[in-house]
């Protein structure tokens, strides 16, 4: 299958790709038509049937198959694409998501402290989920959170998160091999050391979508070195404009000793404290 979908294959003889929609680093989306149950579909197709990306491809699915939860996009099924007998790929089929990414929503106007807040406990609350499975997402970024607004009455967008490429499960044994693994903005202390890590790490990752949240500013910008090297000596910058209840909690989730953090548990119970302090509830 080509970036033109133009008399794509009809995969697992039911998903049927019909535009482009999204580039990885090692992977092409697709939204596609499962001609079987007549939905649209998401489909991810890694880049060759190599045995790195074989490798991740097991690996996703392996993560995925055991989540279920309203916070995070599901998978619907995995194949590989054999119809050109040379270049076998791997595919996932995951549920198409409607919305936009917190990147493109942070890149064109400013969140009021409400819908951050919501933000925040929404990401925390998948996330604590996702850890009691035994799972780190180890790239918890504004890219990899979608704002999905269902569109009724009583509704109001809700965060999604996506993209478990890179996840890893808590009960293997990671692999300490000198590559840095992540988004460098986002990153963890540990993972800019390349030492083990915990859930702990996305919870650090997740103060900095927050702060950038409140203030469109990248923490620590610059090339993927200098900008991992920067949280090894600082903590990232609070500005004032942050309210004090949000300073204090990304204070707590930026601590670069990660046993001093919280847990996505603990950062989803203060989100909804501050939320409900602010006389909002995060369930309206």
């Amino acid at each position: 299958m080509t970036d033109a979908v133009n008399g794509a294959p009809l995969l697992l003889g039911r998903y049927r790709p019909h535009r482009l929609i999204a580039r990885g680093g090692s992977s092409l989306v697709f939204r596609a038509r499962d001609e079987n149950l007549g939905r649209d579909v998401a489909v991810k197709l890694f880049g060759s049937g190599a045995e790195d990306d074989r490798a991740r491809f097991r690996d996703e699915v392996r993560v995925l198959a055991d989540l279920s939860h309203h916070g995070v996009v599901s998978i619907l099924d995995a194949g590989v694409d054999s119809s050109a007998a040379d270049d076998p790929r791997p595919f996932l089929v995951m549920e198409l998501v409607e919305g936009e990414t917190l990147r493109a929503i942070l890149d064109r106007e400013d969140l009021t402290p409400r819908r951050i807040g919501e933000i925040g406990f929404e990401t925390a609350e998948a996330l604590e989920y996702v850890h009691a499975r035994g799972v780190i997402h180890r790239d918890i970024t504004p890219s990899n959170i979608m704002l999905v607004d269902y569109r009724t009455r009583f509704s109001r967008p809700r965060a999604r998160l996506t993209d478990f490429g890179i996840a890893i499960e808590t009960s293997r044994r990671q692999r300490l091999d000198g590559a840095t693994i992540g988004t460098a903005a986002y990153l963890s202390p540990e993972q800019a050391r390349n030492d083990t890590l915990t859930p702990l790490s996305d919870v650090y990752s997740l103060g900095l979508v927050l702060l950038e949240s409140f203030t469109r500013t990248i923490a620590f910008p610059g090339d993927a070195v200098t900008s991992a090297l920067m949280r090894l000596e600082i903590d990232p910058p609070i500005a004032q404009e942050v309210p004090e209840r949000w300073r204090e909690l990304i204070r707590w989730m930026t601590e670069r000793d990660a046993s001093r953090r919280p847990s996505a548990g603990d950062v989803a119970t203060a989100a909804r404290e501050a939320l409900r302090a602010d006389g909002f509830d995060e369930a309206d």
